[in-house]
Order: C-alpha cells, then sequence, then structure tokens
C-alpha cells in the first residue's frame, strides 16, 4: 500500500487495542426483537423517590465474554479505575459507589436481558454501557421506559443520541463526528478526489457509511462506489475488484479491526494500490496481528493517544494510575469508559440524595469544560461529548503515530 501521509512519529507504543466503536455479531437488526424487549417495571427501578444512604449501585453493562472480550475487559478496568479513585476521595457525598457488572456477549437480546437485572433485580440508579452500538440501541428500550440514565462509553451509532431518548449519555465521538473527521482529512488534507467507500451492513456500518457519502458530496465528489459487506464476512474480494477498475486514491472503510485487515491482505492481494481509512473501531492490536504488513499505514480517527509528554495533566494522571493498577497502557476504551463513570458521577453528586433521573440527566448535560482523560468534555442538550477528533497511522511493528 502506498503511503501518502507525511506524519510526525510519536514514540509511544500502542500496547493495548484502542477500540471506538461498535461492530456486533448481530447487528444486522438494529435492536433486538420487540418479544425480548421485556421491559423491567417502572416500580421496580431504581429512579424512584427513596432517599439514598450508604451505597449506590450502578450497572455495567459489555461484551466480557466471546469475540469482543478485550473489549469488555478494557471497559471494566476504566469504570472500576474511576469508581475506585471516586470512593477513595469521598464517594458521592459520602456515599459508596458499587458497581454490578453484566455480561452481553456482543449480542442484543443478551443485553436486554443484562439491563432487565439491572434495573428490575438490583435497582441500579443507572447504567454504564455498552461497547456494541445494536446492545446500546436494544438496552435503551428498556432504561428510557424506566428512566434509568445510560452512559455509554464506546458505542458510536449516529442514532443513539436521538433527541427523542431523555436518558443516555454518550462520551464516545459519535460516528458523525468521526466519519466527517476522515473524509474532510482525505479531501483536504491528502487532496483526494477519487474515493471509494466501503462498509459492514449493520447498525453502525450503514450510519457511518451515509455520514461520508454525505460528506464527499458536500465537497462536490461523488463515491466511485458505495459497497457493503457482513460484518463476519471473510472475502471481500467482489467487492475490492469491481473498486481497483475505478482507480481509487482511497478506500474508506465503515468497520471494525477484524474486516479492516481482511481487506488490507485482499487490497494486497488484488494490487490495489490506495490508501485505506476509516473510524476508531480500526484500532486494535489485533489489526497489525491479522493484517500484517499489508495493515501498515492504515489511518483512523482516534479519541485518545497514551503519549505522556504529550498529555494533559489529567490524561497523563490518568495513565499513570492505569498503569499502576492494571500493569498495562490504557487504550481509548478504557479511558473513554474511565471518563464515562466521571461524568456520571457528576450526575450523582447533582441528584443526591434522592438521587432522581431528571436530576442525573440534569447534572450530567451540565458538564462543561471538565478535563478528562481523553480530553476537555461538554455534554451537550442531546447527551453527546463535544472533543477534537485525532487522525493515527499503525506503523511497522503494530504501534501507531500520531498524523493530526
Amino acid at each position: 500500500m502506498k503511503k501518502k501521509v507525511l506524519s510526525i512519529l510519536l514514540s509511544a507504543a500502542m500496547v493495548a487495542a484502542m477500540v471506538s466503536g461498535c461492530g456486533s455479531k448481530d447487528e444486522g437488526s438494529s435492536s433486538a426483537d420487540s418479544a425480548d424487549k421485556t421491559e423491567a417495571s417502572s416500580d421496580d427501578a431504581a429512579a424512584s423517590d427513596a432517599t439514598y444512604e450508604g451505597t449506590i449501585k450502578i450497572g455495567v453493562v459489555g461484551p466480557f465474554s466471546g469475540s469482543s472480550a478485550m473489549v469488555g475487559d478494557t471497559e471494566k478496568k476504566g469504570v472500576e479505575l474511576a469508581a475506585k479513585q471516586i470512593n477513595e476521595n469521598g464517594g458521592i457525598n459520602s456515599m459508596t459507589i458499587e458497581l454490578i457488572e453484566e455480561d452481553d456477549q456482543q449480542d442484543p437480546k443478551t443485553a436486554v436481558s443484562a439491563i432487565n437485572k439491572l434495573v428490575s433485580s438490583d435497582e441500579v440508579v443507572a447504567a454504564v454501557g455498552t461497547v456494541n452500538s445494536s446492545c446500546t440501541l436494544a438496552m435503551m428500550d428498556v432504561t428510557e421506559n424506566n428512566e434509568i440514565p445510560l452512559v455509554t462509553p464506546i458505542s458510536s451509532g449516529v442514532a443513539i443520541t436521538d433527541p427523542s431518548n431523555s436518558y443516555i449519555v454518550r462520551l464516545q465521538a459519535s460516528d458523525k463526528l468521526q466519519a466527517k473527521a476522515i473524509t474532510e482529512y482525505a479531501i483536504n488534507d491528502l487532496g483526494y478526489k477519487n474515493i471509494a467507500v466501503m462498509f459492514q451492513n449493520d447498525d453502525f456500518g450503514a450510519g457511518g457509511k451515509d455520514v461520508v457519502v454525505e460528506t464527499l458530496k458536500d465537497a462536490g465528489i461523488e463515491p466511485l462506489a458505495v459497497e457493503a459487506f457482513d460484518s463476519s464476512a471473510t472475502d471481500m474480494s467482489a467487492q475490492l475488484l469491481k473498486i481497483k477498475d475505478l482507480n481509487p486514491e482511497a478506500i474508506i472503510m465503515w468497520t471494525m479491526y477484524g474486516c479492516g485487515a481482511t481487506i488490507a491482505k485482499q487490497c494486497d492481494q488484488l494490487g490495489i494500490d490506495c490508501d485505506l481509512m476509516g473510524g476508531g473501531g480500526l484500532t486494535n492490536a489485533k489489526l497489525y496481528e491479522l493484517g500484517g504488513e499489508s495493515a501498515v499505514g492504515i489511518l483512523n480517527t482516534q479519541t485518545f493517544f497514551p503519549d505522556k509528554e504529550k498529555a494533559s495533566e489529567t490524561a497523563g494522571a490518568f495513565i499513570d494510575a492505569y498503569e499502576t493498577e492494571y500493569g498495562e497502557t490504557p487504550d481509548s476504551n478504557a479511558a473513554m469508559s474511565y471518563d464515562a463513570m466521571m461524568v456520571l458521577a457528576e450526575g450523582l453528586k447533582a441528584a443526591t440524595p434522592d438521587m432522581k433521573a431528571d436530576d442525573i440527566m440534569a447534572g450530567m448535560k451540565a458538564v462543561k469544560d471538565m478535563p478528562l482523560a481523553t480530553g476537555t468534555i461538554t455534554i451537550d442538550e442531546n447527551g453527546d461529548a463535544n472533543r477534537d477528533i485525532l487522525i493515527i497511522r499503525l506503523c511497522e511493528g503494530g504501534t501507531y503515530e500520531l498524523v493530526k
């Protein structure tokens, strides 16, 4: 693959996978089947008129088993570190946060069962989760109907922060921000006009693809091709052969690291000489492990880069604390999960002692210019965290460099 990007190589190597956003083994449907979306009774919800003393129960949902277990592991570690620090510093007005963790197995139906248990049986006052957009979309039906604030650290699907849902906050940069950023980078920084688009055919992929195509057309550029593939696909040669004949300068692919590695390898095999780029879902140690040298040069968006030399004071403190606690470098998933718990804590403080859902949400949406691990965060009226988007590049050996 040709290397068209001149960038400043940073010495920081990313030891752990950085993952953003949201592919799922069952994301072909936007949420679980309606029969599986049994709503927990609002009478059992934690958002009651009770006064809380001693312990505040917070649910944590993520893929803690299966193919995305590595992602769920760093999500959990980030939330746990934040909760530990909050408790060690006096808790929420002297109340201790208790985390109750449930595995969604990267499956929307399982995610619904998990959040129903947390709401109806465990009586959590709020929840953090999850990774995959389809799982988060499925859970939102339950949390909204039961007025339980939900903070998603990782899910980037455009539909998640729909204004009609009053009980969702997201720390991840939405696909709208990420897809626009990488497309504008291709157009404005690299000067490309011949751009093809590939996407995995689910909520995550289709949402990102729509933004890429819209951004191209806004710049007066018609995409050379727009090709879909299944998120479990292991052969994209049919789509790539169509694209090859069009002589692309770049392929923007909205997918996760597994399919990204396959596309990179097959581009080399088919003699397609162009830049490959996409969203944060490409950032993972396995991208290089699976794609090898074919994946070197892939560009993608990110919200966090663990470089202690250039990190802010808050980010540097997070990196140090994470390395001390777990003996490894944090990835973007861990950082955004840490920030998610910290933003939720602001909501909990504002809602003390009654912990009413509307007060928790108001407290989170009042967050403005808060210095956190992934940057200075402001939560907008729809629940999205406004943030800058980084562009990073995969290097030899699986390390990364910051491009922009």
